[in-house]
């Protein structure tokens, strides 16, 4: 049942002037083939009660007992905040900024993002901020099968997060053996259109091939987290230069955020201990000392229990000095997941970037079955949840999970309400036409 408009907004004034630090979580991002332990469906959010594997596509996962990591550092965060696309680059120290204080990336940067004059697409809308925004879609291998979907991803996008072949059980489905060619693939397609690929992801509890789920023992589970973060980053190195080091290590009782937050059950978190979060992190920088190193959750948008335990999460991770850069904020609104206020994700991206860190949106949809969201609300959500981030100049990107609607996740996966049908939760429609969605988010990168 959602709050009315003024209760929510005066939560997120209250919410605003002071967030508590302890919390709640229980998440999952994105579910497929393969012996996953998450959800069923594929898509980017959580299945309820942890299933032991995931049929579907991309973006789902279990909310009790999967497994996945969580972890990161606040030690980097180079000058100001944001990289962009074409030649974007951060912004310099400066009076203002929204970080901890200090000279360069953990307290500088300019005050505010400066929008475009104009622009006739979302890259250039991003390209042409001061400081640069990069704008992202999730790019699927069959995706670039079809030439509308091509044309549309390269024109208005600068960032690209592979939907499902950067996962474990895509890169290495029998252990120590691995396959590269569908995610090389889309890295050496938006490298030749002159786009920022992110990696997604390292760590995860689902999506994993049956030999790593069911592995026993920490030194064994070590050996093999240690190899499979050193072979990939080490294989796309100089081409992919952000991670998803580890993805949804958190869970709470519903996948909106709320009940009973703690450390989600996996083969990680069972056989090496909540440590194999930092140890995730500090691998990561071992092999690669320049890459940006995220955290990525979802449900962690509104204010709830989950965000202030994963800020906890975060944060004691940046006083113990991992090598964590930033928090990536999936944005999955709607069925399963929570709702949030542009005014609630505003005061939750201040909250990590206060901490010295970078923020960006990482999976964005808006899905609109089973009635839970209203288009009038789908509209508003989009507006002001870009704004949010488009405002905070240490929130270096907004990546959105799809290119049309037809492709969706969302639609195929249960917990989504879908049954099938669209999900409406893009910008684009079937013949890769514009929506009022397209609209509304221009009209925030352009200060409208």
């Amino acid at each position: 049942m959602r709050s009315a408009p003024f209760t929510l907004l005066l939560s997120a004034f209250l919410f605003a002037a002071g967030c508590s630090d302890s919390g709640d979580g229980n998440g999952d991002e994105t579910t497929g083939s393969g012996s996953a332990t998450g959800g069923t469906g594929g898509g980017t959010t959580s299945a309820s009660s942890g299933a032991t594997s995931g049929s579907g596509g991309d973006a789902t996962s279990a909310s009790s007992g999967a497994t996945s990591g969580s972890g990161g550092d606040a030690t980097s965060a180079s000058s100001g905040a944001t990289s962009g696309s074409g030649g974007a680059t951060s912004a310099s120290s400066g009076a203002g900024g929204e970080g901890a204080g200090g000279s360069d990336g953990a307290g500088g940067g300019a005050s505010a993002r400066v929008p475009a004059a104009s622009a006739s697409t979302l890259r250039e809308a991003g390209e042409k901020a001061n400081p640069p925004i990069l704008i992202g879609a999730a790019i699927s291998g069959g995706g670039l099968g079809n030439n509308d979907y091509k044309r549309v991803a390269a024109a208005e996008h600068s960032y690209v997060t592979a939907e499902n072949e950067m996962k474990w059980d895509s890169l290495e489905p029998s252990a120590g053996n691995f396959s590269w060619g569908s995610a090389d693939n889309i890295v050496n397609w938006a490298r030749q259109n002159n786009m920022k690929v992110k990696g997604h992801t390292l760590v995860w509890h689902n999506q994993l091939p049956g030999w790593m789920s069911s592995m026993t023992g920490k030194d064994n589970v070590t050996a093999a987290m240690r190899r499979h973060i050193t072979q990939v980053m080490g294989h796309f190195k100089d081409r992919v230069d952000t991670w998803d080091v580890v993805n949804e290590a958190v869970q709470t009782d519903s996948d909106t955020g709320v009940g009973n937050p703690r450390m989600r059950p996996s083969v990680f978190l069972n056989q090496i201990g909540e440590n194999y979060i930092d140890l995730a992190f500090q691998i990561a920088r071992e092999q690669d000392p320049k890459a940006k190193l995220y955290y990525n959750d979802y449900s962690i948008d509104a204010r709830n229990a989950k965000v202030d335990f994963v800020y906890n999460m975060v944060k004691g991770m940046v006083d113990r000095g991992v090598p964590i850069d930033g928090v990536g904020f999936q944005m999955h609104i709607g069925p399963p997941n929570n709702e949030a206020t542009g005014a609630d994700v505003a005061a939750n991206l201040k909250r990590f970037t206060d901490l010295g860190l970078e923020v960006l949106i990482s999976e964005m949809d808006i899905n609109r079955c089973g009635g839970v969201v209203t288009a009038e609300e789908q509209l508003a959500y989009y507006h002001d949840i870009v704004e949010a981030c488009f405002k905070l100049p240490k929130c270096t990107g907004i990546t959105f999970w799809g290119i049309n609607d037809g492709r969706s996740w969302l639609n195929s996966w249960s917990g989504a309400l879908c049954n099938g049908q669209s999900s409406q939760s893009l910008l684009f429609n079937d013949q890769y036409g514009k929506k009022e969605t397209y609209n509304r988010v221009m009209n925030a990168l352009l200060g409208k």
